[in-house]
């Protein structure tokens, strides 16, 4: 036990993002935030035709399901990049070497679900934990911004993870910087994408842990409505069931239940808001506007996933009818809370 005690002490010590997240929760101390985030819908955007999501591995789109069912029902066309096939996470009973066929295979039946239109791994491979510590892909926040930038500078609205990756997991750090400076580099671009991050600051969140508590939330969803949708999307991720459980304590049930209110932070303004709101570069965020009736949900028919390039996979829509300051180049590693060690998002 106390060599155990002694490697995780080692492990810490010698992570660059433990040390992110000593300063930023320091200086959290003697910052102001303003926690009276309107609970709203899609009131405070207008014109959305496209958005992005970004995320790390399968099954990171958990975290704004309730968002992807809004916007879905309003005819948005949804594409997510995923930077992994997950191949470090848990493996659920299956050996090693094909869990990343397998969970891409679980992320294809989730989007199937949500009714997203477009699938694109971006061919990074999720490194295996060892020991206390867990890691990002062996690419740089440059490298991997001038690979989002293409995907980003033709889109309306652009989601990821939030500053602090959620539980400082280094693989979802590594896409919330590699976001900002690729949409730093757009900027000027004829769309002007709007940019969210989820799981921002809520101080009543039933699972604190899993909040970045230094992106103030711009809007507070109610997703509860689509609880039955969320809950079998994640279902379909069947080797990462248990990893769900862990967070709610409880089951993956309970997860569904305990996030039903979705906070989203304000990174960036882009011409599809509404309303003129700071992003958290400049200030905390302006309340957003009242939820509106949502329209009848329209679900969209996804075609067989197909392999585009190197690292890739598309799963788009073949039918004709309605569709329901740039970063230092750095790598990014490191290790979450010692409650999750070991465990892949």
């Amino acid at each position: 036990e106390a060599m155990s005690l002694l490697t995780k002490l080692f492990q810490r010590l010698t992570d660059p993002l433990f040390y992110r997240k000593r300063t930023l929760g320091l200086a959290r101390r003697f910052r102001r935030f303003d926690d009276s985030a309107a609970a709203a819908g899609l009131g405070c955007f207008r014109g959305l035709e496209k958005a992005v999501l970004v995320v790390a591995h399968p099954d990171d789109e958990v975290f704004c399901s309730g968002l992807l069912c809004e916007l879905k029902q309003q005819g948005v066309h949804l594409r997510i990049l995923c930077l992994t096939k997950g191949e470090g996470g848990p493996c659920g009973g299956h050996p090693r070497s094909e869990l990343g066929s397998v969970r891409a295979g679980e992320m294809k039946e989730a989007c199937d679900v949500l009714g997203i239109d477009e699938l694109v791994f971006l061919g990074h491979i999720d490194p295996e934990s060892s020991g206390y510590k867990v890691f990002a892909p062996d690419v740089s926040v440059a490298d991997l911004a001038a690979q989002l930038s293409p995907h980003l500078g033709e889109t309306d609205l652009v989601v990821s993870h939030g500053s602090g990756g959620e539980y400082w997991h280094p693989a979802h750090v590594l896409v919330h910087d590699a976001v900002r400076t690729a949409l730093a580099e757009a900027e000027g671009t004829a769309r002007d994408p709007v940019w969210l991050s989820f799981s921002a600051r809520r101080p009543d969140h039933p699972l604190p842990e899993l909040v970045n508590w230094d992106d103030p939330a711009f809007f507070i969803l109610d997703a509860s409505r689509h609880k039955a949708t969320r809950l079998e999307a994640l279902g379909c991720h069947r080797t990462q069931l248990g990893l769900f459980a862990k967070f709610a304590r409880g089951t993956h049930h309970d997860f569904i239940r305990q996030t039903s209110f979705e906070s989203y932070a304000l990174h960036r303004s882009g011409r599809c808001l509404a309303a003129p709101a700071r992003s958290n570069d400049d200030a905390d965020a302006a309340p957003a506007a009242k939820r509106p009736d949502a329209p009848a949900r329209v679900f969209l028919e996804i075609a067989e996933a197909t392999e585009e390039g190197e690292g890739e996979r598309n799963h788009r829509a073949e039918t004709g009818g309605e569709g329901p300051g740039r970063e230092p180049e750095r790598k990014h590693e490191g290790g979450r809370d010692e409650d999750r060690a070991g465990q892949q998002g």
